[in-house]
């Protein structure tokens, strides 16, 4: 009777206490609620919600506007008035920093002529003493002409510095005179192993110095000041927020994270640093600087060490790409593999066995090829099993390693099914097609060119695309990614249709393959890459709808809130 008499005080008591309670005491508190939009989660099923909740860092729940607006009680809340949100992008291919840092210097990216490059060089000599370096990239002999230009070129327009200038994909460097000379580049002087010294008919060098050959003047070239690095730095940043990107995977050398561990600490740090080490360090110095870097302790959703990278060949528009039949526009010539093939598997075979996950940069077919072999050869030697995956094809599991090729541009018919079978990334940017299309052809030929820039053919085998820029050889802006990836043209709409328009894939594929594809390519896909509970909150609210506006509109779009780790660090005006 007497507990009968409590349980009977208590429920009169909770009868009095709820009435009383208002709706907003009854909700739970969270950070941040975007409702009444366009939800685009990127998973699998491509599935579209309402509405995302967010707490502090986290994402606590998607669904409909209704059900989250009456479960939660946010400290802000977003209309999204039926606009676009996506999961933040995540550049898988960039040279963050020295991207930045090449910003402030001479900047010949579009010179549509020697002149016009040459006039900016003239300007930029104009404010330095006799002496300083000059240093710049960006120019692009393809577009005036195709012919390389010449140390004499500069001589004319900066007789009293020496110059140092990189073409736009970084694999060729236009040198003058003062820089040669300071280099002791003379007619004695050897190619490098993987590079080379171009030379005129009197065995004088041009000033041309293709793949390896770089370093014989790169090295003269001063680091920049710590001043500088500070403001590339914040010139990255700012950029990257005003196009919602949230992530990068940065290859500007371990000696980088320093300068990021200084932003991080000032909470200045507003993108997901993934940064890759040197392939072609030792072992011995790669794990001291990975025991070093754990030594720091710092939170490895903002900033970790990620793949080895290295070089296994150069580039189409310098014609240094290592292909397995002469270029079609050079019939004399194959392109410049950085090492044997032997040598290259030895390296993966022993980087695999330390358990380093490796990138290798491979452009040409034959590149592709070696990269392929040197990695088949490390898995025939390590205990990993092949399983079916589904589309047909076999591939290694468990994926611990996730070895990547990046760029992927020329690939063999016969080796697309290799990817698949060895469970290779290809890491690809779509842009490349767009920029190289001018020339693509001539250089490949009719049937060599159905097997480049193929993205939609890779993931058909089932193989992982993660999209990048490549920036600075290619704009960081990730809305040309996705417009080159789905229209196949150029900014002008050209070729009508697209071309190689077989590549195209879907915006939805295209968003996916810039955020969940690019995070499982850094072993990050249960943190970021969808909009689901439990991921970190960076998302990005776009002014366009990209699922259905036309191709034209891409390049137009932007975003209108840039949300990185559950905050607001960028909001259109």
């Amino acid at each position: 009777m007497k507990m009968f008499n409590k349980l009977l005080v208590v429920s009169v008591f909770i009868s009095l206490i709820l009435p009383s309670l208002t709706p907003a005491q009854t909700k739970q508190k969270i950070t941040l609620l975007l409702h009444n939009g366009k939800v685009f989660t990127a998973d699998e099923n491509y599935s579209i919600v309402e509405a995302v909740a967010v707490d502090g860092e986290k994402i606590v729940a998607v669904g409909k506007s209704k059900d989250l607006k009456a479960k939660y009680q946010a400290t802000k809340e977003i209309d999204l008035q039926g606009r676009l949100v996506t999961p933040g992008f995540n550049d898988a291919h960039a040279h963050f920093l020295r991207g930045a840092l090449a910003l402030l210097n001479v900047d010949l990216t579009g010179a549509k002529t020697l002149s016009e490059a040459k006039q900016k060089v003239a300007d930029k000599a104009k404010t330095l003493k006799a002496g300083e370096w000059l240093t710049g990239r960006g120019w692009d002999h393809t577009l005036w002409g195709g012919k390389f230009p010449s140390k004499t070129d500069l001589d004319a327009v900066a007789p009293n510095n020496p110059v140092y200038l990189v073409r736009v994909d970084g694999h060729v460097g236009w040198a003058n005179s003062a820089a040669l000379k300071l280099a002791g580049i003379d007619q004695k002087t050897a190619n490098p192993n993987g590079g080379e010294i171009e030379r005129n008919a009197n065995g004088e060098a041009t000033g041309i110095m293709k793949e390896t050959a770089q370093g014989l003047v790169s090295r003269l070239v001063p680091p920049p000041t710590p001043e500088q690095s500070v403001k590339g730095l914040e010139l990255a940043l700012d950029i990257a927020k005003k196009y919602g990107i949230t992530s990068v995977q940065d290859i500007s050398g371990y000696e980088t994270t320093k300068l990021y561990r200084q932003f991080l600490s000032q909470d200045k740090l507003t993108v997901r640093i993934t940064e890759m080490q040197t392939f072609d360090d030792s072992i011995e110095t790669l794990k001291k600087q990975r025991a070093e870097f754990a030594t720091f302790k710092d939170n490895p959703s903002r900033l970790k060490l990620g793949a080895l990278k290295g070089y296994v060949d150069g580039t189409l528009g310098s014609k240094t790409a290592a292909m397995l039949a002469p270029f079609s526009d050079d019939p004399h010539n194959s392109g410049i593999p950085r090492r044997t093939p032997e040598e290259l598997t030895k390296m993966i075979v022993e980087r695999d066995k330390e358990g380093f996950q490796i990138a290798l940069h491979s452009i040409g077919d034959r590149a592709n090829r070696m990269a392929l072999d040197g990695f088949k050869e490390a898995y025939r030697k390590g205990t990993v099993t092949s399983q079916p995956n589904g589309t047909g094809f076999f591939v290694l599991e468990p994926e611990i390693k996730r070895h990547r090729i990046e760029h992927a541009q020329v690939v063999n018919p016969s080796d697309f099914k290799r990817f698949a079978e060895l469970g290779i990334i290809a890491s690809m940017q779509p842009t490349h097609a767009i920029s190289d299309k001018r020339w693509a052809e001539s250089r490949l030929g009719e049937y060599r060119v159905l097997g480049s820039y193929s993205w939609h053919l890779m993931r058909s085998y089932g193989v992982h695309v993660p999209f990048g820029t490549d920036f600075p050889v290619e704009s960081i802006n990730p809305y040309r990614t996705l417009y080159a990836a789905v229209s196949r043209q150029d900014e002008e709409g050209n070729p009508n249709g697209g071309w190689q328009p077989q590549e195209k894939v879907t915006m939805a594929e295209a968003i996916r393959c810039h955020t969940y594809e690019s995070a499982y390519a850094e072993f990050a896909e249960k943190e970021k890459g969808e909009i689901k509970v439990g991921m970190y909150a960076d998302l990005i609210v776009h002014s366009k709808d990209l699922l259905t506006i036309p191709h034209k509109q891409i390049m137009q779009t932007e975003p209108i809130y840039t949300i990185f780790n559950g905050r607001i660090i960028y909001e259109k005006k």
